[in-house]
């Protein structure tokens, strides 16, 4: 696939992109990434710092309009005087044609996995941090033995409130789906078990897999990102895991809390030991 250097790569808010690549343009959201061949394509348009790319509809039908905010405006000028000047020489592009049936989405899973994975990574280097500050500062007020208590209650902390986050930030995420999302049914493909297709308000196809059987499954997505979806399970787990994730945040905090009395505790005899009597 060739790439027109000619056209510059639109850089949006949110981690968002549009590109001119070959015969399509390429939409990339944090969740997802979306094809839209120049067939498919009425017009581009430069709105300020936003550039807006309208669908082909038949006649009295809206098109549809996907948009990236957040440009550079020259940037949003150029890349859609570039685009509508090369729909002229589109092959099969037919403008009373609905457009959105040609365009392409593929939901990306990765990246919610390497958030979370990050976000557990910098979590456990910030508690670990601080288990090393309090064992440096329990041996600075004279009782370097608390070490060998602070390590293990420190690690232990440390665990417990990494399993809160992980809980607590699953549980969160699918609350707000369920709650501001939109919640549609997606239909199993056939002769194809656990692969279910569901439409969003663009018209778009999209794929969500799972081991619930039937013949359609509840989702809940979001429709600013339709990509980030997810199954809502029974009311039962999500409260079991939203007990687990509070009981693991307050076991954890309840033993730092400790550690930092201890801590402060000692700093308190070693300030009294050094008074006049």
């Amino acid at each position: 696939m060739s790439i027109n250097p000619s056209i510059p790569v639109v850089q949006g808010s949110r981690k968002t992109s549009l590109e001119f690549e070959g015969d399509a343009l390429y939409l990339r959201r944090p969740h997802e990434d979306v094809r839209i061949p120049l067939a498919a394509i009425g017009q581009v348009r430069a709105e300020g710092r936003a550039v807006a790319v309208e669908l082909t509809a038949p006649a009295g039908g809206v098109p549809v309009v996907h948009r990236i905010d957040g440009a550079s405006e020259a940037g949003a000028t150029m890349f859609a005087a570039a685009v509508n000047a090369a729909l002229d020489g589109a092959p099969g592009r037919d403008t009373a044609a609905d457009g959105s049936a040609l365009v392409e989405a593929r939901t990306r899973t990765l990246d919610r996995r390497e958030r979370k994975a990050r976000l557990v990574t910098w979590w456990s280097a910030g508690t670990t941090a601080l288990v090393a500050l309090l064992c440096v500062l329990i041996a600075v007020a004279g009782e370097p033995i608390g070490i060998a208590v602070f390590l293990p209650m420190g690690f232990a902390a440390a665990g417990s409130t990494v399993v809160a986050v992980v809980a607590l930030s699953g549980w969160y995420r699918e609350w707000r789906l369920m709650r501001h999302g939109i919640t549609t049914f997606a239909a199993e493909v056939p002769d194809r078990p656990g692969m279910y297709l569901y439409t969003d308000p663009a018209g778009l196809i999209r794929q969500v897999s799972t081991w619930a059987g039937g013949m359609a499954v509840k989702v809940c997505y979001d429709p600013r990102d339709p990509g980030n979806v997810v199954l809502p399970r029974a009311a039962l787990l999500r409260r079991g895991e939203l007990a687990l994730g509070l009981f693991f945040a307050l076991s954890g905090l309840a033993v730092y809390g400790g550690m930092i009395a201890m801590t402060v505790s000692a700093f308190a005899g070693t300030l009294n030991l050094s008074e006049p009597a």
